[in-house]
């Protein structure tokens, strides 16, 4: 059986997560995370195995049965920092809400905040020094830094662009004030093994989202 949280897999369940309690078919949920519908059956079983997932029968839909401890266990697997490539710049503006304020109606490439700077916009708690961006490839990374005007630096930078590993970290992105975020979801995984309070920060970004699923529960 394939492993939960292999790249394939984290995009099946992010879209579990994200359109949590919706029941998914097999084949709308492969062309929703733009998986194989194979890769998608050996990933939905590995969840039913586990006892994460419920599928009444070969013709009835996947539910997630225990959507806190999947993205709980998701998380801690992961660890931001160390398994994605970054691309450093320096911003002159220190307070970072400052310069969250430039992004906005800035037309570049597709991006989206993610780190304590994404949680400031979603659960303010923790006083970001930095800020991480997802883009798609160095070269967004470099067309952002013009837009912005940053300078770019070999490391210890303060806006640091995260090159996406899939398309699928900017599933259920939104925007708030103007600045596009990653999901509440995505957010979470990779805050939660993020030094520097990463952790604190994860513990208010998870109330958002339990209470948006028992907001969901209920309807």
């Amino acid at each position: 059986m394939p492993s939960l949280y292999a790249k394939k897999a984290t995009d099946i369940i992010r879209v579990l997560l994200v359109s949590y309690p919706k029941t998914w078919t097999l084949r709308e949920l492969a062309k929703e995370a733009s998986v194989s519908l194979g890769q998608t059956a050996k990933i939905s079983q590995t969840l039913i195995n586990e006892r994460l997932a419920l599928r009444a029968s070969a013709r009835s839909g996947l539910k997630l049965m225990a959507p806190s401890d999947l993205l709980k266990r998701w998380a801690t697997t992961n660890t931001f920092t160390a398994n994605t490539k970054f691309i450093e710049y320096y911003t002159n503006e220190e307070d970072v809400s400052k310069f969250l304020e430039k992004l906005k109606g800035k037309n570049g490439p597709e991006y989206a905040l993610t780190g304590l700077a994404g949680a400031l916009l979603i659960a303010p708690f923790v006083r970001p020094t930095n800020v991480h961006i997802y883009v798609k490839t160095e070269e967004d990374a470099k067309a952002w830094a013009g837009l912005l005007g940053l300078m770019p630096v070999e490391e210890n930078g303060n806006v640091k662009f995260a090159i996406a590993k899939s398309k699928g970290v900017f599933y259920g992105a939104k925007e708030v004030d103007g600045v596009k975020v990653v999901s509440d979801v995505q957010l979470y995984v990779d805050l939660l093994n993020y030094p520097a309070r990463g952790e604190e920060a994860a513990g208010e970004v998870y109330k958002v989202i339990e209470k948006r699923w028992k907001e969901a529960e209920a309807v």
